[in-house]
């Protein structure tokens, strides 16, 4: 069985899209949403919804994802761990895809996610397709074996209760563990980021700072590379960025808000 884990903070409208798109999906599955400190009557519709699988409330403290997402792991009763942020609306036969990439052990199975037009280059996630790598493995269309999740460990919320950095943290040491990544074409879903037009920047500095902190919990420069946080690629980025961002459009002016996000986080620890 699969346990699909949907943090939710105050997005109920979001929340209801997502869980209407598992109406009627084939496949043995139950959803786990974290309602992490909601004000917005989340909880109370939750509680009402005529839900047609099985649907568990668990209420945290406002924490943030990556506890929240540890919190319903915890209480998961699938073999599989399916992680799907509330703004994110699967496509038909989704679980069923999920389910059927876990024939072989260790695997972390990353689905197809796609933007809706009109959030094209906002640096919202999008993954339309292969190359597949470790660090596209995130909260927003991700399943793994439950075991595998918890020998790592889970989720950092120590480090990251913030925005950013919790998921690469993740994938950096299931890839240290072993984990096989494969990309699941078939398990599309669309990333609702609306929120994103008005918090594009304020996201890319937090998303900056978190790699950083990332890079330095770890000390490998791999990972540095990998997010576009080495120092080199900073000061590269700051002195050519300003002059050809505009070629970019909104995807320019997000990457330079990212490395200086990053940059800051750098000078406070040196």
């Amino acid at each position: 069985m699969i346990s699909v884990i949907v943090p939710t903070h105050n997005r109920r409208s979001l929340l209801e899209r997502k869980l209407q798109a598992l109406e009627g999906q084939p496949g043995e599955f139950e959803v786990i949403v974290v309602a992490d400190g909601c004000t917005d009557g989340t909880v109370e519709w939750l509680e009402r919804y005529p839900a047609g699988f099985p649907l568990r409330l668990l209420e945290t403290e406002g924490k943030g994802a990556a506890y929240a997402r540890n919190r319903g792991a915890e209480i998961a009763q699938g073999d599989i761990l399916l992680f799907s942020d509330d703004d994110v609306v699967p496509g038909p036969g989704w679980i069923a895809a999920h389910q059927r990439a876990h024939a072989a052990p260790k695997t972390v199975a990353v689905g197809r996610l796609l933007l809706p037009p009109g959030l094209k280059g906002s640096g919202a996630a999008e993954l339309p397709g292969p190359p597949l790598f470790w660090w596209n493995a995130t909260g927003n269309n991700t399943s793994l074996p439950k075991s595998l999740f918890e020998e790592v460990g889970g989720y950092d919320s120590a480090h990251f209760a913030g925005y950013g950095g919790e998921d690469p943290d993740l994938a950096y040491r299931l890839r240290k563990a072993g984990a096989r990544f494969v990309f699941l074409r078939e398990a599309e879903a669309i990333h609702e980021a609306w929120d994103y037009q008005s918090s594009a920047m304020g996201r890319a500095r937090k998303a900056g700072a978190a790699h950083m902190r990332l890079y330095r919990k770890y000390k490998d420069a791999a990972i540095a590379w990998a997010l576009g946080v080495h120092p080199v690629l900073l000061v590269l980025k700051m002195t050519f960025l300003p002059w050809t961002k505009r070629l970019l459009g909104p995807r320019g002016d997000y990457e330079l808000a990212y490395a200086w996000g990053a940059w800051e986080e750098y000078q406070t620890a040196r």
